[in-house]
């Protein structure tokens, strides 16, 4: 039987949403410094990365999980795309409607695209190495201890409440510059947007930025100060009319939260290079607070 080989830890469906008009992604390897254009079928994927062992030594399907997520990738990718039709043609703060169940779906997708990626798998890795190990330990096992990690709800299942019950603000971008994403695209920002971070995403203020095409972006916000009073706006396309400098300032989000690849539909990624290179700074400290002033 034949069985898919390279998984997928960022979607096709969701990469499709930004190619350029010869239907490629423009990469820039952060790493290497380096540019280069391709299919959405080579990117943030790896051989054999869901592959379980231990499953299939028991004589079980050791690909359950990749099976798992392609069937809620697909949900994900027809409910958003309707909210993609409707947030390009209404009216600022006009309101789309989302079922529970399709908000439920959404909010488990956005937790475990954060959750699966390379970047969790080494985070988690490098933990076990330093905290429970005291060594390195082989790709077989860094492989095992994400999928177990994954395997257990209430691993994921908390990250998706607060997602779920968090207020839901999209924002539509008509400048020249578009919302770029990466290998890791849903970022975590404080409360006072001075910073990005990689964990520490329960802490108070905290929200999720998930660009969903180069032109829309999905903010989700806690229920508690300085968001409180977003309540109104829930699921409602901001009234906010973005600024070069504010698309730019959420692009940074994927430059840091990038495991290696930055990923645009245009060829220009100098803002991105200059970014990654204060990072660990405070000269980028946003100086502009638009969705607390709604």
């Amino acid at each position: 039987m034949n069985v898919p080989k390279l998984h997928h830890y960022v979607p096709q469906f969701y990469l499709r949403r930004f190619v350029d008009a010869s239907g490629q992604l423009w990469l820039w390897d952060r790493d290497r410094d380096r540019v280069f254009h391709t299919s959405p079928s080579g990117v943030a994927a790896e051989n054999n990365f869901y592959w379980h062992e231990e499953l299939a030594a028991l004589g079980h399907d050791p690909l359950g999980m990749e099976k798992q997520f392609s069937q809620l990738e697909g949900e994900v990718a027809a409910i958003t795309a309707q909210w993609l039709d409707w947030l390009r043609e209404m009216k600022p703060a006009e309101k789309i409607e989302v079922p529970e169940v399709n908000r439920e779906l959404v909010a488990l997708y956005t937790a475990l695209q954060f959750l699966r990626t390379a970047d969790a798998r080494d985070i988690l890795s490098a933990f076990a190495e330093q905290k429970v190990y005291g060594k390195p330990v082989s790709q077989a096992e860094k492989r095992l201890l994400h999928l177990d990690m994954l395997w257990k709800e209430s691993t994921f299942k908390a990250l998706a409440e607060c997602i779920k019950n968090a207020t839901w603000l999209f924002g539509r971008n008509a400048t020249a510059i578009p919302f770029i994403t990466s290998d890791n695209p849903v970022a975590f920002r404080t409360g006072d947007n001075a910073m990005w971070l990689k964990v520490g995403m329960y802490s108070d203020g905290v929200y999720s930025v998930f660009p969903l095409a180069p032109d829309i972006v999905m903010y989700c916000h806690p229920k508690e100060p300085p968001w409180d009073k977003l309540g109104r706006f829930d699921c409602c396309l901001s009234p906010v009319t973005f600024t070069e400098e504010m698309v730019e300032s959420e692009n940074t989000g994927q430059v840091f939260m990038a495991s290696r690849f930055v990923i645009s539909m245009q060829d220009n990624f100098d803002r991105e290079r200059e970014f990654a290179k204060t990072i660990g700074t405070d000269l980028y400290e946003p100086y502009w607070r638009p969705r607390q002033e709604l």
